[in-house]
């Protein structure tokens, strides 16, 4: 069974989207792994059942591709996984940790960059792994929840803001940040009408016109810690994370074990009935 059709079911579970090479799947088989409606596909019975067992064996036949490359080559594989700048150095130190363990056939190369960069990395090819906060729409590759890690999100300024005279620093469109901006001007409704906005496509970015321009902006509670910026009170929201593969090297057992690793105290966030 040709594993590019394996991986094309996969794509289109993720997608929702049918092709004809999927038809050709289900006449091998002998049975229908896809509903089909007006709306989209989903899996039959058949197709729920079979889905594991189709992962398993995609992933297997990437692996075995890596490891015929790699005797090609006389050198191990080259990953590339992206960080996310966002956590504290303790959780990317455990994710190091748990790839190169789990992925010890490779040879790893670590980046880390906040979300936005890590998605153009994985849309240009240049990161085969990426850790993005919040779940974004502009991601083609599967997406796989990181349950044991939450990002609490604040509304910060500079040190000596007065809030009432502060400007807004919106975060773009593609970054997830937006939606925790858009919950706390409705909040904020009618302080926040007439004022003046600036757009912001990263952390530091919004850092740096906290500084300049005296703006309020969304950030992560922990670099709001770390750089001893003003919270604005009575708002906290949360980001889920995500692990985004553009090859399934990492199965289901594996991403339970990671969540478990991430969940020891070591590296704990703090927990939900913390946020408001």
């Amino acid at each position: 069974m040709d594993s590019k059709v394996l991986k094309h079911f996969l794509k289109i579970v993720q997608l929702g989207s049918l092709t004809a090479q999927i038809k050709k799947l289900e006449q091998h088989m002998g049975f229908r792994l896809l509903n089909r409606t007006n709306k989209g596909v989903s899996l039959t019975p058949e197709g729920q059942h079979m889905l594991p067992e189709i992962m398993a064996m995609v992933r297997t036949a990437e692996q075995l591709q890596r490891k015929v490359d790699q005797l090609r080559q006389h050198a191990p594989t080259t990953l590339h996984i992206a960080l996310n700048s966002t956590f504290s150095l303790d959780i990317n130190h455990s994710i190091m940790n748990f790839m190169m363990d789990t992925l010890h056939g490779y040879r790893i190369v670590f980046s880390s960059s906040e979300s936005p960069e890590n998605l153009t990395k994985l849309a240009n090819g240049d990161a085969d792994m990426g850790m993005v906060i919040g779940c974004p729409a502009q991601c083609d590759d599967p997406m796989y929840l990181i349950d044991a890690l939450k990002v609490p999100i604040v509304a910060a300024m500079a040190p000596g803001t007065t809030l009432a005279l502060a400007p807004l620093i919106k975060p773009v469109a593609e970054c997830a940040y937006v939606r925790v901006f858009e919950r706390f001007v409705a909040m904020y409704q009618p302080w926040v009408q007439g004022k003046a906005v600036y757009d912001s496509g990263s952390e530091q970015v919004s850092m740096s016109l906290m500084k300049s321009q005296g703006g309020v902006g969304m950030v992560s509670q922990a670099i709001a810690e770390a750089h001893q910026l003003t919270v604005v009170p009575d708002f906290m929201d949360a980001l889920d994370v995500y692990l985004a593969m553009k090859n399934p090297l990492l199965d289901n057992q594996d991403i339970a074990a990671l969540n478990a690793l991430l969940s020891l105290p070591a590296t704990s966030v703090p927990p939900a009935s913390a946020w408001v």
